[in-house]
């Protein structure tokens, strides 16, 4: 039995310690001098335009400086430029090349600085949105700061903080997909989360998770988009009571016009939603007028056309990353497509976001009335893929394409069916076809998955 498998054994009171002593290393991990930082990050609520500008500017030649002398990957690239064009300033942000993700994905280690440890840093992998394994990594300071920018901007800000019981709908395999009995969560006590699984969400499990909610006295929720609104839709279907909390904070998914007032109508609370990677590099997110306030601290963000070039008609995100100095992420795509307003709105002087676009895989959808969202997880392992991408045929039958990477084998296209069959179900049938590249669409992008099935609404 691997890790996950011992886990997902557990009983319910083990699972619950294990969670807990999980969430005692993460809490101690991300609260290193908190209120110092709180301090810091309340302060700039109160800058102006001016103040705000000045300080990402300052930033952001320190992060070019430094990248320049202590990044292998930039060191290489600015004597290639400097030999080829001599007075090229690489303090000026627009002098620098696009990064693109594939190549931090060939060279990971060319983009960690020569003044840190590797054996020190904290490891985040991810395959993104377009199913590429990734890895990223970060240094403490980075780590502290960014939950304390999360707990003043999407907590404090909006009525909860760090004392609240919490619940978190996320995509952990804390139980076996076959588990129809609740309970479908665990109990950490030491962040006072509750954590819900996705993957068990059907119509007739909807009152376990309210009783759960209920239960355990939770005050806001945080999590999937898709498996929050399946939560609200079905269980408003039903005529179930819902608790009412005091905010519901949606991650990892677009939250679309038409689901907000029913998330909203359910919990008896505004929502908000949030926008960020896991590279650490840029974040938004809504307070409770639903203004999508840009953190100045995460990010120098940019906009491009398909040319590259700067536009301030909405474009290609490109983002260089102002905290993490252990790998520094300078003039990196995104992939999604936004519009930024550099104006004024509401009571912030933040730059904000007026639209996102991306993000917007399909749902899978299972017999059982089941709606599985960001299946990335899939990917999440050392696979020898480029890029792949999940096809939902029919209910019980699924295409994986594949783009292959060197020495990609039987093992590879094992993990990546056996971790699909735990999230959709073991009687999925799972097809692989090798191709040479996956078609993209207008915006130059495509979908981690896509679902042949009639939309649930």
């Amino acid at each position: 039995m691997n890790k996950l498998q011992i886990f997902q054994a557990l009983p319910f009171p083990l699972k619950n310690l294990a969670a807990s002593y999980r969430g005692f290393q993460l809490k101690k991990i991300r609260t290193k001098k908190r209120e110092e930082f709180l301090i810091e990050i309340a302060k700039k609520d109160t800058w102006d335009k001016k103040m705000i500008s000045e300080f990402q500017s300052t930033r952001l030649k320190e992060i070019l400086a430094y990248s320049i002398l202590h990044i292998p990957y930039y060191r290489t690239l600015w004597e290639k430029i400097h030999t080829e064009k001599p007075f090229t300033d690489h303090l000026e942000i627009s002098n620098w090349p696009i990064l693109e993700k594939e190549t931090i994905r060939n060279n990971p280690d060319m983009f960690i600085s020569d003044e840190v440890k590797k054996s020190e840093l904290i490891n985040i992998p991810t395959s993104g949105t377009t199913g590429k394994p990734m890895n990223f990594w970060f240094d403490s300071y980075t780590i502290s700061y960014w939950y304390a920018l999360y707990e003043h901007r999407i907590k404090r800000w909006n009525g909860v903080d760090d004392s609240d019981r919490w619940a978190n709908v996320g995509g952990q395999l804390i139980y076996n997909i076959k588990k129809n009995k609740p309970p479908f969560w665990t109990w950490n006590m030491v962040m006072k989360q509750l954590y819900l699984s996705s993957y068990h969400i059907t119509p007739e499990n909807i009152i376990h998770y309210l009783s759960a909610l209920k239960k355990y006295k939770i005050k806001y929720l945080l999590g999937y988009v898709s498996s929050i609104y399946n939560l609200a839709n079905e269980g408003l279907k039903q005529g179930l009571e819902f608790p009412g909390l005091s905010l519901v904070i949606t991650n990892a998914e677009p939250l679309f016009a038409h689901q907000r007032p029913i998330i909203e109508k359910a919990f008896k609370c505004k929502v908000i939603q949030t926008y960020s990677g896991c590279e650490f590099a840029f974040s938004a997110n809504e307070d409770l007028n639903q203004d999508m306030y840009i953190w100045p601290e995460a990010g120098y963000l940019e906009t491009v056309d398909q040319d590259g070039k700067n536009t301030e008609e909405g474009g290609e995100l490109v983002t260089t990353g102002l905290l993490n100095k252990a790998m520094p992420l300078i003039r990196y795509r995104v992939g999604d497509t936004v519009k930024i307003n550099k104006g004024i709105t509401g009571s912030k002087n933040f730059d904000y976001i007026e639209e996102i676009s991306g993000r917007t895989d399909d749902l899978v959808r299972t017999r059982d009335g089941k709606l599985v969202g960001r299946l990335d997880p899939v990917f999440k392992v050392d696979l020898k893929i480029k890029e792949a991408q999940i096809i939902q045929e029919d209910y019980d039958l699924f295409t994986v394409k594949i783009v292959a990477d060197t020495d990609f084998s039987d093992d590879d296209r094992q993990s990546i069916s056996t971790r699909l069959k735990e999230r959709v179900g073991e009687n999925a049938i799972v097809n692989f076809e090798l191709v040479d590249d996956i078609p993209r669409g207008a915006n130059g992008k495509f979908k981690a998955v896509v679902s042949k099935i009639k939309s649930i609404s």
